[in-house]
């Protein structure tokens, strides 16, 4: 055997030291992990054993098997994508306990032995799969294994990614066109990843779809666990889509909260995109390497993958129009795709999107004092965040029959969008906007 690809040469000593572990270990007398032990205090080196990670790079290879697709849907980790490799796999020496018996009515024990890792694929990844969330896996996972093989799955059928496979009908290796997909599943094999319909129609083995569509397609996960630092809508210019809802969300950097609460996000974007339909918040973009103002109808109603949160499967895989928000970390970042963008599955209208600051600073003046007073001297009030929300409301069509029904919504929508602010009562709020809400509510007439 061989450890990192390196041949071990042992005396004839060390063979015996060897084969006695291994022995012990077969019946139960010594764990695999204390042969290993005692195998290193020995100077034998660990039994078990892999090559190093460093030397197996998934993201470099152009083509990937199956079980190694759907670990990146799963995990989006270039580790799990690398233990289902068949070429690392073959290198990796594990423990695994047996019952065993010495031919067919023998004594029957228990024990450890080193075995090469199984040939990775997809039913064993599942089982695996299964087995690892019985034991408590540890590992993040983005979705299911099964999810993950049925949005493959999808994204196959509809054209999405391209593969090839081997035509067990001879012929070679030959493109696996996409309605194939919508009718095969995984057949069971031990050496081999093949698909088809239980021998109705063509099968294929050992499928390849390209890595980079991969990723692009399912990009890496949004890890990070704390929010960026905060862009000010201060002097000219203009600033990243992300970086006007960040200062929304965190009203103006006084908030601070869970990166991954979408509801929070949804509420920053639901005002910040409203502005933007009614021209209120200009925001240009790159279309076919050249920056233009883009209409404001573009947004009205304009679904959005949040940042921070995982898209849904149904948003990835709709033909319709959505703003995809990357987090701002830097300018690098930034201009190498982590933007925020206008897209479909099938093609990227806007890139790079970002809003004047002035319309942003007007739109959300967090840092205005004067706008966190009432006339009473001292005392503070969140009616100017009320005001606001009316007036989006407004210009939305979305007004309550009544100003009593509507003073009510007001009060939960800041008590869950705006908990660092003052509480505002129905009643307080509903004597502040009567006249607002008249003047509104006659104008949708």
């Amino acid at each position: 055997m061989a450890s990192g690809n390196r041949p071990l040469q042992f005396s004839t000593k060390q063979q015996a030291q060897r084969e006695d572990l291994f022995e012990r270990a077969k019946y139960g007398k010594i764990t695999g992990d204390e042969a290993d032990t005692e195998a290193i205090r020995l100077g034998l080196g660990s039994l078990s054993h892999g090559p190093d990670p460093d030397e197996f790079r998934p993201e470099s290879i152009p083509q990937w098997t199956l079980p190694m697709a759907v670990s990146w849907i799963a995990y989006r980790s270039n580790n799990a994508v690398r233990e289902v490799w068949n070429k690392y796999c073959e290198e990796c020496w594990d423990w695994h306990w047996r019952r065993w018996r010495i031919g067919t009515d023998g004594e029957v024990h228990e024990g450890w032995f080193l075995e090469q890792r199984a040939f990775p694929t997809l039913t064993l990844l599942e089982f695996m799969s299964a087995f690892h969330s019985i034991e408590g896996d540890s590992r993040p996972m983005i979705m299911s294994v099964s999810e993950a093989r049925e949005a493959l799955w999808v994204a196959l059928g509809e054209s999405m990614l391209p593969s090839t496979g081997i035509a067990r009908n001879g012929g070679g290796r030959v493109p696996i066109p996409p309605l194939e997909w919508l009718a095969m599943k995984p057949l069971h094999s031990d050496h081999s990843d093949e698909v088809g319909r239980d021998g109705i129609g063509m099968e294929y083995a050992d499928p390849l779809l390209p890595s980079g569509a991969m990723r692009h397609l399912w990009g890496p996960p949004r890890e990070r666990q704390s929010l960026p630092e905060l862009m000010r809508p201060e002097g000219d210019g203009y600033m990243p889509v992300y970086c006007a809802a960040q200062w929304i969300a965190t009203e103006g950097g006084e908030v601070d909260f869970d990166p991954k609460d979408a509801a929070r996000w949804r509420a920053a974007f639901d005002q910040l995109l409203g502005a933007v339909a009614s021209e209120k918040v200009r925001v240009v973009g790159l279309r076919s390497g050249a920056r233009e103002q883009i209409p404001g109808f573009r947004f009205a109603g304009c679904v959005v993958d949040y940042p921070h949160v995982e898209a849904t499967l149904d948003l990835l895989m709709s033909e319709s129009m959505y703003l995809r928000s990357y987090p701002y970390i830097n300018e690098e970042r930034w201009r190498k795709g982590f933007d925020d963008a206008l897209v479909s599955r099938k093609e990227d209208f806007w890139v790079q999107l970002m809003v004047e600051k002035g319309d942003v600073q007007t739109a959300w003046p967090f840092t205005s004092v004067e706008l966190t007073k009432t006339g009473a001297p001292g005392r503070p009030t969140s009616m100017h965040l009320v005001v606001a929300e009316l007036d989006r409301l407004g210009e939305e069509g979305s007004l309550e029959p009544s100003i009593r029904q509507q003073a009510s919504v007001l009060s939960d929508w800041l008590a869950k969008c705006h908990p660092g602010h003052p509480p505002l009562t129905p009643k307080s709020i509903s004597n502040k906007i009567g006249s607002q809400f008249r003047v509104l509510k006659n104008a949708q007439k």
